[in-house]
């Protein structure tokens, strides 16, 4: 059992709310540095924390070292090589790690003879289009937005089809749109999407550099999981989007988005970590933003996930 915290003179309720408030927020204040600004996401502030913070200590300089997300060793810190490539970590260790399963998955890819873009046949929008990415793309959410092939149209307020760069390396794809994505129209809007765009950033990304979509384009109500009559509706309008883009690389954000674009039963944790294919494109899977939102304590494996993922996309736009 640990030695009881002993009161200070100016402490005389050390277990109060105020006060265990400040300690956490002066060990926020500590370790602002030592990992990227989406992973110390502190969220909403309570009235009581607001007071708190006015208290707590005035945040410490910068140490001689940072502490890398992956371990709790101290690592070198990082130059400014390392910041822009943020997949290359400054712990040795992980960049080893990282450095293996890339390699792994190129020789599985040249194994397999898999062709850069995947194996989907190319749209007849694309073609039509005269090989316009962006007038293709625009000329299928057109065929798309008035789409009533399930009943996710009767209670739907708009149709999210998709955005972000038409010559993207890299989509991401989430399991359906949420209420801020229905209000909206767009994909990853709300908390999970501001969460989204700080990890995107921390791995060397803008929203405009990938693509953001969904399995399903429709809003399920009350954000339940696509049933499977809904995803045989809806997976085409996605599969003819991937062979527009013809990605170098696609993340799936949870467990039903990656179980559902690979086909499988498999868990979460048995898809992270590895690398799959769809019709010959990588993918990867790691945890949906909103996940993190409820456990923050999964945004480790988050960034180690992330981070493999940039190192990929990099050694397959290297090829």
């Amino acid at each position: 059992m640990s030695a009881p915290r002993q009161e200070s003179p100016d402490d005389s309720t050390p277990d109060s709310l105020p006060a265990i408030a400040a300690d956490l927020l002066a060990w926020i204040h500590q370790n602002d540095e030592r990992a990227p600004a989406w992973f110390l996401d502190r969220g909403i502030v309570s009235p009581e924390m607001a007071a708190a913070l006015a208290a707590a200590p005035a945040p410490r300089a910068p140490a001689e070292v940072t502490v890398s997300p992956v371990t709790a060793e101290p690592a070198a810190t990082s130059s400014a090589a390392d910041d822009a490539t943020p997949a290359a970590a400054a712990d040795p260790a992980f960049a080893a790690a990282c450095a293996a399963f890339v390699a792994q998955t190129l020789a599985l890819i040249d194994r397999e003879g898999v062709p850069a873009g995947g194996t989907l046949p190319s749209d007849p929008l694309l073609a039509a289009h005269g090989g316009d990415k962006a007038a293709a793309l625009a000329a299928l959410c057109a065929e798309v937005l008035p789409c009533t092939k399930c009943a996710l149209n009767t209670t739907r307020t708009h149709t999210v089809f998709g955005v972000g760069n038409p010559d993207a390396d890299l989509v991401f794809i989430g399991e359906a749109p949420g209420q801020d994505e229905d209000l909206q129209g767009e994909p990853f809007v709300g908390r999970s999407g501001q969460l989204l765009t700080k990890i995107l950033g921390a791995i060397g990304y803008t929203r405009d550099d990938v693509y953001i979509g969904n399995i399903l384009k429709c809003r399920p109500p009350g954000n339940r999981d696509p049933l499977p009559a809904e995803v045989e509706q809806c997976e085409p309008h996605l599969r003819r989007q991937l062979a527009i883009l013809r990605p170098r690389a696609i993340c799936c954000l949870g467990r039903v988005a990656g179980q559902t674009l690979l086909g499988t039963d498999a868990s979460l944790g048995k898809l992270r970590g590895a690398v799959h294919f769809y019709a010959g494109i990588p993918v990867m899977v790691t945890y949906h933003p909103a996940a993190l939102l409820r456990n923050p304590g999964w945004k480790r494996d988050t960034w180690d996930d992330v981070r493999r993922l940039r190192a990929l996309v990099d050694a397959l736009a290297a090829r």
